[in-house]
C-alpha cells in the first residue's frame, strides 16, 4: 500500500510539473515580443513629499537595443512595469510553485534559476479563463520590491499598470526636490516608497 501511495504521489507531481510547463509556454507565446513595440505612455508618480507632474511619452523599443523615449521636460522612468517585462520575466529559467487556486485564478511563486537575473522571486496572479497575468509581485536582488497590477482592455497587453514599490534605487532629479530634503523622502533604511501609474495607448507590436 505504501508503495502504491508513493507511485500515485510521483504521478501527481509529474502531472503538476507538466501542467505548469504548459502554462509557462502558453504565457510566453501570448506575451512574446519578437522584434519590439511602440506605444504612448502617460506616467503619474506618487511619492510622499514630492510633487511630480504627470508626463506623456512615446516609447519605441527594438529587441536588443536601448529604448527610444521621447517626452518634454525631465522624465522619471520606472525600471519595471513596461510591456516587455512579461517576456523578460517569463524567459528566465524558473521553478514554478502553485500556491493556491481560487475559482478562475491561480497563484504561483516563481523562483529564479538564473544567477544573472535581477530578480529572486516573482508571485504571479493568473487568470486561467483569459490566460493573462493580472499581478506580479517581484522581489529583486538590489532594487527592492515591486507589485504590478495590470488592467486590460480587449488586447493581449495591459492598457494600464499600477506599480507599488519599495526601493533604494529611486533616482530623483534635484528639480523635483524643491525645498524637500531627500532624507525626508527615504525611510530609516534609505528606501523610497511610492506608486507609479502607467496608461498605455496606441500600442503596436513590431
Amino acid at each position: 500500500m505504501k508503495h502504491f501511495t508513493l507511485i500515485l504521489l510521483f504521478l501527481f507531481q509529474c502531472f503538476g510539473a507538466k501542467a505548469q510547463t504548459e502554462l509557462a509556454d502558453n504565457l510566453k507565446k501570448k506575451y512574446a515580443i519578437n522584434r519590439g513595440f511602440e506605444t504612448m505612455v502617460n506616467i503619474s508618480i506618487d511619492v510622499p513629499g514630492l510633487t511630480i507632474p504627470p508626463k506623456d511619452i512615446s516609447v519605441f523599443y527594438e529587441k536588443g537595443k536601448k529604448p527610444q523615449i521621447k517626452g518634454k521636460g525631465i522624465l522619471l522612468l520606472p525600471k519595471k512595469g513596461f510591456l516587455n517585462q512579461f517576456s523578460d520575466l517569463l524567459n528566465v529559467p524558473a521553478h514554478w510553485i502553485l500556491l493556491e487556486e481560487k475559482g478562475d485564478l491561480e497563484f504561483y511563486k516563481l523562483v529564479s534559476l538564473d544567477p544573472k537575473s535581477d530578480w529572486v522571486t516573482a508571485d504571479l496572479k493568473i487568470s486561467k479563463a483569459n490566460l493573462r497575468i493580472d499581478e506580479i509581485n517581484l522581489t529583486t536582488k538590489e532594487s527592492g520590491v515591486y507589485l504590478m497590477k495590470h488592467s486590460y482592455g480587449n488586447g493581449v497587453f495591459p492598457t494600464a499598470t499600477e506599480i507599488s514599490f519599495l526601493t533604494n534605487r529611486f533616482n530623483i532629479p534635484l528639480k523635483f526636490l524643491g525645498k524637500s530634503n531627500i532624507k525626508n523622502i527615504k525611510d530609516k533604511e534609505g528606501k523610497v516608497k511610492g506608486k507609479i501609474f502607467l496608461r498605455f495607448t496606441n500600442f503596436r507590436v513590431l
